[in-house]
């Protein structure tokens, strides 16, 4: 008999342990998969919406823990475009809020100023664009992912604060965040909001985007422009890589997902030395044969360190398809609708699989060890 046929033959003699041992490998790879892979894809996914778009700067307030939650005077981009360095500012209001036609879910509902670029990179896929609204009705135009989930389509009207905007068109976006988004114009937002004369923030394009020019920007917004605002210590602008690594929503989300698949990790860890364990110990009078007829210590070793793997393959392969699937399934959730696709990636499939192994080797190391060491005259007594 092959020594590979061996090994899995001595898995499945086992059967109902060794699907227990892969269902918690695989618990952890689910963890691993879908935790770590939506916060990474948050990440990627707001990175991406800054980056394609050819923004330097993000101006937030500085003491705000949470950028969503901190505002600040319209003015401070009204002042900051007015720099010699930079080419166009874009002031927006952005708060999460259920809206009574989408259901409990909270939908990412965004103000811009009318004409502002961030509207060039919408492309209207059914209606029509915001106008200045003289018809005197309160309009917004929605995103195809949150459309397509909540059944939403132009002419409809969405209960926002207890006001109805109309739907006057379905935008489509290469942004996945904003796809899953309302965007209506600034004025109306400030109203719902209750912060009339106020943003989130702003980004800002600048004419020489090298670090220097960069850097020469954002000394002056931090500087000039935050006294005049009055304002001086309280602004923040930062390039979008370190304003989404350092991200409160970003941040709270990895270390969630972290501490959730270490937890797993180690259940599993402690699940795989068990079995293994015990693997031995019934296996104790068969060791001494194989040692008997000239099997050396290394490879007993190596024969319970691969039946481990074994296991941890089989968990990581269950685990994999089934978070990708979990992953699929809240594609159909518009608030995370948008990060999904960013989160599916080869890396986050191949960290999934080498965590399976490594915890596999780990937990299978002291029980591998101390079967190489039984000797056969102690083993073959054993009843």
């Amino acid at each position: 008999m092959r020594f590979s046929t061996f090994i899995f033959r001595n898995v499945l003699r086992r059967r109902i342990r060794s699907t227990l041992t892969i269902i918690g490998m695989a618990v952890a790879v689910i963890a691993v998969v879908v935790l770590v892979g939506l916060a990474n894809g948050l990440s990627k996914s707001m990175l991406k919406l800054y980056v394609d778009r050819g923004v330097s700067l993000i101006v937030t307030k500085a003491d705000a823990v949470n950028p969503l939650t901190g505002t600040l005077p319209v003015t401070v981009a009204t002042e900051t475009e007015k720099l010699d360095g930079v080419v166009a500012t874009c002031a927006g209001l952005v708060e999460f809020m259920t809206i009574e036609e989408c259901g409990s879910d909270p939908i990412g509902v965004q103000g811009w100023p009318l004409g502002t670029y961030m509207f060039n990179e919408l492309t209207i896929i059914s209606g029509k664009k915001l106008s200045d609204q003289n018809s005197g009705r309160k309009e917004v135009v929605v995103g195809s992912a949150l459309a397509n989930v909540k059944k939403l389509q132009s002419g409809q009207t969405i209960t926002l604060a207890d006001e109805k905007f109309y739907i006057v068109g379905v935008f489509e976006t290469s942004q996945d965040l904003e796809n899953g988004m309302v965007i209506m114009l600034l004025p109306d937002a400030q109203k719902i909001f209750g912060k009339t004369g106020l943003m989130t923030g702003c980004t800002v394009k600048v004419k020489d985007p090298s670090e220097a020019g960069v850097a020469a920007v954002r000394a002056e917004i931090e500087g000039p422009v935050a006294e005049k605002c009055g304002l001086k210590g309280k602004i923040r602008a930062k390039p979008p890589g370190e304003f989404v690594k350092q991200n409160a929503q970003v941040r709270l989300f990895l270390a969630f997902a972290l501490v959730v698949s270490f937890v797993t990790l180690v259940i599993s860890g402690i699940l795989v030395l068990n079995t293994m364990f015990m693997a031995v110990f019934e296996r104790t009078r068969e060791i001494g044969i194989l040692r008997a007829i000239g099997w050396r210590p290394s490879r007993v070793m190596l024969m319970i360190l691969l039946e481990s793997i074994l296991l941890s393959v089989g968990g990581g392969i269950v685990g994999t398809l089934v978070g990708l699937g979990v992953i699929k399934l809240l594609g159909y959730v518009p608030m995370v609708s948008g990060i999904v696709q960013q989160a599916i990636s080869v890396d986050i499939v191949i960290k999934g699989f080498a965590i399976a192994i490594i915890v596999g080797l780990i937990g299978a190391a002291y029980p591998a060890y101390r079967g190489s060491r039984l000797l056969p005259t102690e083993a073959l007594r054993h009843e």
